[in-house]
């Protein structure tokens, strides 16, 4: 219901503010018959010649209630006509004032209402992934999180990269993320992985330091622009260091040696239309595939997800498992399939 609420105040105060232009357009008019009355009857009526200058100087006076001297001595006419000019312009200058400061008020008001509606909803997050950095390869890793329905939180102290985020239901910490605070503030204690991408080592391997020692069991990966760094963040507690120049480098030259692959690559990873995606599955201790070969626990089934390696707990990497291989303690499974195989995968696997 939140976001009907949000929308009809923000139709609310467009409309005022188009109210606020015809108003202000209608007090031009005004000015401007003013002027005209004075520069053409008022002289003709009254014998004293009104020049261009005086007259807007008379309307002048008149909108702004200063209530200088006459310009001229004005006929009978003249002051009727100024009387009616005077509390007509009144009247549109006490709207104008009053829609003004409304749009004013009710801008600080929507600000603050959706600054405390989106601390509320972090309250209420668990397992969520908090990006750091909303730059080129932050806003990259937001639209592949969220692509999988994850939720994200994102954390940059720039206003400018923050904009587009609440009109995509976004939730954000304006903020340092090397600060305590902010990382307290965008639910670390709950998150399920951090992902450190701002643009600088020194501020990567900082805010590193400070998610681990905030949680020591979260997931943390990041960026690094030097070789020299990416044992420094290991240190520090990143249990994953990438480089964008070296997986960029990668990318090329597997697009040049095997286009075919990055093709597909990029159409399962990539593309929302596709429903297919990689998965890595821990097996749990009481799986009920535990000590079983894969083909006869579940794991392998006609339509299902395709084991495309287990991972043992040695960081031992056998690809493309024969059916009766046993699910041994310890082995995580990379799988590929739909969303539906995947889940069918997860619950043989075990929670």
């Amino acid at each position: 219901m939140a976001i009907p609420r949000q929308s009809a105040k923000l139709s609310e105060l467009s409309r005022t503010g188009r109210w606020l232009w015809v108003l202000l357009v209608l007090l031009m008019a005004l000015m401007a018959v003013a002027v005209s009355y004075y520069y053409y009857a008022e002289s003709s009526v009254s014998g004293y010649p009104w020049t261009l200058v005086e007259s807007v100087f008379m309307a002048v006076l008149i909108v702004t209630t200063i209530g200088l001297k006459e310009v001229h001595p004005l006929s009978e006419t003249g002051e009727l006509f100024t009387a009616g000019f005077a509390i007509a312009s009144l009247l549109v200058l006490a709207l104008i004032v009053r829609m003004a400061a409304g749009i004013l008020v009710g801008q600080q008001l929507s600000v603050e209402v959706q600054r405390r509606r989106r601390l509320r909803a972090l309250k209420d997050m668990r397992g969520h992934y908090i990006v750091c950095g909303y730059g080129r390869m932050g806003r990259e890793a937001v639209h592949q999180l969220r692509r999988r329905n994850l939720d994200v939180v994102v954390l940059d102290q720039d206003p400018a990269r923050l904009e587009t985020l609440p009109d995509a239901g976004i939730p954000f910490i304006e903020g340092n993320a090397t600060q305590d605070e902010h990382l307290r503030a965008a639910g670390i204690e709950w998150a399920k992985c951090l992902i450190s991408a701002v643009g600088t080592d020194e501020d990567n391997v900082f805010i590193v330091l400070s998610a681990r020692l905030l949680s020591p069991r979260l997931y943390i990966v990041a960026r690094a622009e030097r070789d020299e760094t990416v044992d420094k963040l290991m240190r520090a507690g990143a249990n994953s260091v990438h480089s964008p120049f070296v997986l960029g480098g990668r990318d090329l030259a597997t697009a040049a040696v095997e286009p075919g692959v990055v093709h597909f690559l990029e159409q399962v990873l990539h593309q929302q239309e596709f429903d297919v995606d990689f998965r890595s599955l821990a097996v749990p201790d009481d799986s009920p595939a535990m000590g079983k070969p894969m083909l006869g626990s579940g794991v392998m089934q006609e339509g299902g997800a395709m084991i495309l390696a287990v991972l043992a707990a040695d960081k031992t990497l056998r690809t493309n498992p024969r059916p009766d291989t046993l699910v041994k303690p310890g082995d995580s499974l990379i799988a590929m399939g739909t969303r539906e195989q995947l889940a069918r995968l997860q619950k043989a696997v075990g929670p």
